[in-house]
């Protein structure tokens, strides 16, 4: 059983005074309010009732505690068990209040709060003025009531961003679903704080809905991440469980697929705990699911697509190339690893408690100082209205770092990496494994939370970016850096484990000739389509862009599309969600996949007017060129690469968008096919 230092307290004053306590003793002793002992009593009540034990109040007494002697003596021993140590450091107990505050539905007491993590009433004064202003990050307000105590007031959409905050950073990847994965029906022990802040059984069908729901497309989601929303969902489970909803606001709509996802976990929530959910509560949870990895391809044709930030990351791209004196434009990898990242940063809201820096990031920031001090200029050009925090820019970084170290080579060793961190910081612990330890030819990253499906028999060494309580198998822990240091011990603690291994070779199993033979093919022959139906045309403009697109894939009916007029409802649709002028030039890309298109297709049509739309840096360009791409929906993979490379094209270099915006047919034609031969190639 876990009990909190005050609950723990009210135990000792019950199991002192057998013949009972007032409720107005235990206010004057606890200096809480009434209403405060009387929610205290009420969890002591359902904690201990297993034990068979029970708390009575006859009318006109105080309370009393009751039960065999064996078990109230069985509960004195627990009470005098040594508490295990909550906080590490102020920051954390500075985290573990703003919580309790957030959590409490009435004012309480410096004193109270001093009693509740055992320091003196002057350590929580000067703790409550490093929080006051932090909160108003949040729009959260500390207030201090005269006579009455203090509090936190402020909207529920914002407590509740704070709390899931706060409680991913209180707990560790590998406690978090150590502890999620153990939970059953029966009720589970632990001492962190900030995970006995949710109810076990939020946590529970918070695991099981999204064991549940879009299982397939959360498959790429990195711990962090599930780690977030699980707590974030348990959290509102619990909040929406007390009646307390997010506020009805005129906000963005959430992206479509976000909120068919949020719809199908909170009917699951709705099913459940028999009440019915409003829908700014399934909107809210859309919204902290647009910063998630979702399994699908880096193109233009993901509804969640964002072409102006796709542009902005260019331009923070080709800024910090050149102010580094490194090109890194060539990197597509970086291209989407940042763009992930950043749509993340960019949508939630993550800032935590100030003070809360990740000494991991610090490290990285100190190793790549010029790289960072350009990242950090380019960014505020770029982003101009996003403060970033310490953390955000520590993780931008990282995948520049990433780019710099990416660098593979052949290897004879196969090594296990387990690391609780997100995608660009185990990109750059591989590449720099790869660079630095020729011993090791295969690195596989795998997250803390699949630990339980893995063959480690397959592994020659395992490595782990934090210490695996528990875990009987040989690892060593290195840090995501993998510092200079580590690096010679590594080589040490390989030659220890395997010194006759080193020098072996081991060979990569090959493709059987004929899946390769046909994927080669399948993919020149969507290529060969694409380049046969590839045209640059003059066409007759109507009087708006919309008309025009009309009149344009009218002329495809029954070759290209089904039905034209979906397919153009399609179009304009995407058009009017964002921006899609590509800035300094006379064209747009307009597309979208649907299944009323019979086969991929890209073509220009040159208007013989202009058309005033929006860029993606939010000014205005004179449209002369429409450059439309169509695809079928669902896509097999080979299309995807090829459309991807198309769309992809426009904005990836100087030299490609000058191309686009004055190239007739033969010039593109030509820029097309490399583009093709480029893919083919490389698969």
């Amino acid at each position: 059983m876990y009990f909190s230092i005050r609950e723990k307290k009210i135990l000792s004053l019950l199991l002192d005074y057998p013949n009972g306590i007032t409720p107005e003793e235990l206010q004057d002793i606890l200096q809480v309010s009434k209403r405060t002992v009387y929610r205290e009593i009420s969890s002591i009540e359902k904690t201990i009732k297993s034990q068979d034990i029970q708390i009575i109040k006859p009318r006109g007494e105080g309370y009393r505690i009751v039960g065999e002697t064996v078990n109230l003596e069985r509960l004195q021993q627990q009470l005098e068990e040594k508490q295990a140590e909550l906080f590490t450091d102020n920051v954390q107990r500075q985290s573990a209040i703003v919580c309790s505050l957030l959590l409490m539905e009435e004012e309480t007491t410096i004193e109270g709060l001093a009693i509740d993590f055992k320091v003196s009433p002057a350590t929580i004064t000067s703790d409550l003025a490093a929080i006051e202003t932090s909160l108003t990050d949040y729009r959260l307000e500390l207030q201090r009531l005269k006579g009455r105590g203090i509090r936190i007031v402020g909207r529920e959409k914002q407590r509740r961003q704070l709390l899931s905050n706060l409680i991913y950073n209180g707990v560790s990847e590998f406690d978090f679903f150590h502890f999620i994965d153990s939970l059953d029906e029966e009720k589970k022990t632990t001492d962190n704080f900030f995970l006995n802040l949710l109810s076990q059984s939020s946590l529970l069908l918070s695991r099981t809905i999204f064991e549940q729901v879009s299982q397939q497309a959360f498959e790429q989601v990195t711990d962090n991440q599930l780690q977030r929303v699980l707590i974030l969902l348990a959290l509102s489970i619990d909040r929406m469980g007390q009646n307390r909803f997010v506020e009805v606001e005129q906000e963005n709509k959430a992206k479509p697929e976000s909120m068919q996802i949020a719809s199908q976990i909170m009917i699951k929530v709705a099913t459940t705990i028999k009440k019915s959910i409003p829908p700014q509560e399934v909107r809210f949870f859309a919204f902290q699911l647009e910063g998630v990895n979702y399994k699908k391809p880096q193109n233009i044709f993901i509804d969640s697509f964002d072409v102006e930030l796709s542009y902005k990351i260019k331009e923070l791209i080709r800024l910090v190339s050149e102010a580094t004196e490194i090109d890194f434009r060539k990197d597509e990898q970086l291209f989407n690893d940042l763009s992930a990242h950043m749509s993340a940063a960019l949508k939630r809201n993550l800032t935590v408690i100030q003070g809360a820096n990740n000494p991991l990031l610090q490290k990285i920031r100190d190793k790549y100082q010029a790289l960072t001090t350009a990242i950090i200029k380019e960014l505020a050009v770029v982003f101009p209205d996003h403060q970033f925090t310490a953390d955000e820019l520590g993780y931008v970084v990282i995948h520049f770092a990433t780019s710099l170290e990416r660098h593979p080579n052949g290897r004879a060793l196969s090594a296990l990496v387990l690391c609780s961190s997100g995608i660009g910081t185990a990109r750059i612990l591989e590449s720099r494994l790869h660079k630095y330890l020729n011993e090791i030819e295969k690195v596989q990253v795998a997250k803390i939370s699949e630990m339980n499906q893995l063959d480690y028999k397959s592994y020659d060494l395992i490595l782990a970016t934090v210490f695996l309580p528990g875990f009987n198998l040989p690892y060593k822990v290195i840090s995501p850096l993998l510092l200079d240091d580590e690096i010679k011990e590594i080589k040490e603690y390989i030659q220890t484990l395997h010194p006759d291994k080193v020098s072996e070779i081991i060979d990569e199993p090959e493709q059987e000739p004929s899946e390769a033979f046909d994927e080669i093919y399948e993919t020149m022959r969507i290529a060969n389509n694409l380049l046969q139906n590839f045209d640059v045309k003059p066409i007759h403009a109507q009087e708006t862009i919309e008309l025009t697109l009309e009149e344009i894939i009218q002329q495809l009916q029954g070759t290209i599309v089904s039905d034209a007029q979906i397919v153009t409802d399609k179009v304009i649709k995407r058009y009017l969600v964002a921006p899609i002028g590509v800035p300094n030039t006379n064209f747009a890309l307009f597309h979208c996949a649907d299944a009323q298109v019979k086969e991929p297709l890209f073509t220009i049509y040159d208007l013989d007017q202009k058309f005033l739309i929006q860029g993606m840096d939010k000014k205005s360009i004179e449209l002369t060129r429409v450059l439309l791409l169509l695809a079928p929906d669902p896509m097999p993979e080979s299309q995807q690469s090829l459309l991807g490379k198309i769309s992809s094209s426009v904005i990836e270099s100087d030299l490609n968008t000058e191309i686009y915006k004055f190239g007739n047919k033969e010039i593109i034609y030509q820029l097309l096919s490399s583009l093709f031969v480029k893919e083919i190639r490389e698969n």
